[in-house]
């Protein structure tokens, strides 16, 4: 199934989620003794929490049809609507009831809704916070979904304590169906995956070194018949231990041929104390993968590829041209590397990759990424029907992106990955591949 035909099917079935219990509860308005308009803002207020809990949950097909960075705007733009929409039924509720203003005196049940407010208010200012540079990722994930967690479950205890909504036998089925389906993603994310799953479970089987700061682990999936299905230039979360809270993880572009199933690559540099902690793990020591997850990945259709990488993020690149010797690929590629003068990444092995392709390898030497640069290194002739594919810190995709624009390559032609810090949440957009 197409990427596109992916994004129309969850597209379609996300709105008939938000809207759906909406429109049904105005159509049964007269079976309940509050408002229309208070119930139908608090429900979009519930349905859009946990829209924004599904949203960043890993599903597989979700993130390869839009991609982490559609996914996490996605996540925050429903953050927003949940927030607000929780507010304004608060408004709504004191305009109906003033006396309700002071949450002490009030029922157990408006109580519920008072304490879900507040938390979801939390979420939204931690979320502010942790996407200022230099928060530790870690600590601030944790306190996110803590208070996630806290504000749906608190609006839930609102909606079961009032029961306005679960009185009426048709919206206490959807409801209840939708909860259902709410819990199977939940129990899929944080339950089944870090604690039975098999597929993700991987053996160190070597490591290599490809620079000073940078190794390449070698995994083995410890059930053979189990081993990762994935598209070049997808990513896998990585974790050393199974656990469903607690547990350190982090994205990491596979780098291995997308048609070699008996082992996985995973290309890391040394910049913190869990990619120097992967780089000296003994053979033997199993961790877990999970994924594979993300849309960096090149159409078969395209006459030609033009990859544009920035040190670590050649990583994705290796992994699509791999792929592509191993499939006898005759299209012509174009690879523009910048990279560190003391750690040329991968040059040996781009020097065969070369042979067994019709492939261009261009190095900057130290020039900055610019339409003159591209436009000597790439003939005129096709490069706009050419896919282009852009990975690298957010100075090399800001001037590759004006450049590739100046060149008069259409947009839909060009896909973009960022590593380095840019907030709290890893996207692939802003993922970290190196700040491990």
């Amino acid at each position: 199934m197409r990427a596109s035909t992916r994004r129309t099917i969850w597209t379609v079935l996300a709105a008939v989620v938000l809207v759906g219990p909406v429109a049904l509860t105005a159509l049964r308005s007269e079976s309940r003794p509050l408002p229309t308009a208070l119930v139908a803002v608090g429900l979009v207020a519930l349905i859009a929490m946990a829209l924004t809990i599904v949203a960043p949950a890993r599903l597989r097909t979700l993130t390869r049809a839009f991609g982490i960075d559609r996914i996490i705007a996605s996540h925050r733009w429903l953050g927003v609507v949940a927030i607000g929409a929780a507010l304004a039924h608060l408004v709504l509720v004191l305009v109906r009831s003033p006396q309700l203003i002071n949450p002490f005196a009030a029922s157990l049940s408006i109580q519920w809704g008072y304490l879900a407010t507040a938390a979801l208010v939390a979420v939204g200012l931690v979320a502010a916070w942790g996407r200022r540079s230099g928060r530790r990722y870690e600590v601030w994930a944790r306190v996110h979904v803590l208070l996630a967690a806290t504000a749906i479950v608190l609006a839930g205890l609102h909606v079961i304590w009032m029961g306005d909504l679960l009185a009426d036998p048709v919206l206490r089925v959807v409801l209840s169906g939708l909860t259902l389906a709410f819990l199977a993603v939940l129990f899929l994310r944080w339950v089944w995956r870090p604690l039975f799953s098999r597929d993700g479970a991987y053996v160190v089987y070597g490591i290599r070194e490809e620079g000073p700061s940078t190794a390449t682990l070698v995994l083995a999936p410890v059930h053979l018949h189990r081993g990762l299905r994935f598209h070049a230039g997808q990513f896998v979360w990585l974790r050393l231990r199974r656990s469903v809270l607690g547990t350190e993880e982090h994205p990491f572009t596979i780098a291995s041929s997308a048609r070699v199933t008996g082992r996985l690559e995973l290309t890391v540099r040394g910049s913190g104390d869990f990619s120097t902690t992967l780089a000296s793990l003994p053979p033997g020591t199993r961790l877990w993968l999970d994924g594979p997850h993300g849309s960096f990945s090149a159409a078969p259709e395209a006459p030609g590829l033009v990859l544009v990488a920035g040190g670590v993020g050649i990583t994705p690149m290796m992994s699509m041209l791999r792929t592509l010797a191993d499939a006898g690929d005759a299209r012509p590629h174009h690879l523009v590397v910048a990279q560190r003068p003391d750690e040329p990444l991968f040059e040996p092995e781009l020097a065969s990759l070369a042979r067994r392709l019709d492939l261009h390898v261009t190095r900057t030497e130290g020039r900055r990424v610019d339409a003159a640069l591209l436009d000597e290194a790439l003939p005129a002739r096709g490069r706009r029907r050419y896919d282009w594919f852009v990975c690298g810190s957010p100075s090399l995709l800001a001037g590759s992106l004006a450049a590739i624009e100046q060149l008069g390559v259409p947009a839909e032609r060009v896909h973009t990955e960022q590593f380095g810090w840019s907030g709290a949440i890893p996207v692939a957009r802003a993922r970290r591949f190196s700040a491990r």
